[in-house]
């Protein structure tokens, strides 16, 4: 299909999904934050302040599969999620415009 034959909807949503693809890092799972109590006798979590820590988890090959990611990473694994997200909006919007190009048997 050529860019010309697109609507404008649809030349936006490709060339987001191409910027998305070419610029930033993509990466599939959910983010889990999680709090424990580590146990020493001395520690502040003992008094309500538990160590929180961020996990990536994905499912792969049915099985669950997580990842504990460090602080000095963590603005960068939130950003490949949120943008391998925002990537398959795109794919699912242009997935159902060509369900209706084709509904409509367009060319």
């Amino acid at each position: 299909m050529r860019r010309s034959e697109m609507t404008p909807p649809e030349r936006r949503r490709r060339s987001r999904g191409g910027q998305i693809i070419h610029f930033q890092r993509l990466l599939r799972g959910t983010l889990s934050v999680r709090s424990r109590q580590c146990g020493k006798a001395g520690c502040c979590c003992t008094q309500g302040k538990p160590h929180v820590s961020l996990y990536l988890v994905q499912r792969r090959s049915g099985k669950l599969r997580q990842l504990f990611v460090p602080k000095h990473w963590e603005d960068r694994v939130r950003q490949a999620v949120a943008d391998y997200q925002e990537l398959q909006k795109v794919v699912e919007e242009l997935s159902e415009q060509e369900w209706h190009h084709i509904e409509e048997r367009k060319e």
